[in-house]
């Protein structure tokens, strides 16, 4: 295959899917305890077109070898609800889904679900157990009337989590991340501190989002004018008589 066409058409690939990590970024500037994702590009294997010259080598074009979660810093929304958490440091809240697999994320919007047994479990915004320091679901405590929620007992039951190496986490859903062995296992932390009735939005800076999306636009662009060149090229070749 003509090397410049290859070229284009794997820069066009790799455009095209840090176009998605972009819009996906900007689609979630509002979602609570989002951490924003930057795509890595890497080069691909290089060719050496003469023996002779060793330094003489052509690229093949480039991809994105990763995408890395940014934890920058975030700010705070106080809703003064006693069922909103938000972490300052670098914990995680964990939660259950209905598959039994356990999730990270720094999404402390919570609420109250009631079992058929009657008690009242934790669970987050998407309906998940909310667990504590021992991986267990939260009950939620009453006060000794048994009319209300006692929600300071509460605060101190929601587990706190941490890791080793927290960049080596990866993304499992929308806020949602999982361990991997790069990060090591969640390790709870009792001793981390916990705001309660404000939220952790998102740390997505708009403008930079923006910026970034129309420079990844016109690189691909730019790609696509590759690839037709090289068409055009090898059609005018082709032709030759």
């Amino acid at each position: 295959m003509n090397i410049s066409f290859h070229t284009g058409k794997t820069a066009m690939i790799a455009q095209a899917q840090a176009l998605n990590v972009y819009g996906n970024n900007i689609a979630n500037v509002n979602t609570y305890g989002y951490q924003t994702v930057r795509p890595s590009f890497a080069d691909c294997l290089y060719s050496r077109q003469r023996a002779p010259e060793e330094d003489w080598q052509t690229g093949h074009g480039t991809y994105i070898q990763k995408t890395d979660i940014m934890f920058e810093e975030s700010s705070f929304y106080y809703t003064e609800r006693p069922l909103d958490f938000a972490l300052p440091g670098e914990g995680f809240f964990a939660v259950e889904n209905r598959y039994g697999d356990v999730n990270y994320t720094r999404d402390g919007a919570f609420a109250m679900t009631q079992a058929e047994t009657g008690e009242w479990y934790l669970v987050s915004s998407s309906g998940e157990y909310v667990l504590d320091s021992n991986n267990q679901r939260i009950v939620v405590p009453f006060d000794a009337d048994n009319a209300a929620p006692d929600y300071d007992a509460l605060r101190d039951m929601v587990g706190v989590f941490t890791f080793e190496n927290v960049f080596g986490i990866e993304a499992a859903a929308t806020n949602r991340y999982s361990a991997t062995d790069r990060s090591g296992a969640a390790v709870a932390d009792p001793t981390a501190e916990k705001l309660q009735g404000v939220l952790i939005t998102s740390n997505v800076n708009l403008a930079d989002q923006m910026v970034k999306l129309i420079e990844t636009q016109r690189a691909y662009q730019i790609s696509s004018r590759v690839v037709t060149t090289s068409d055009e090229f090898t059609r005018i070749a082709n032709n030759l008589r």
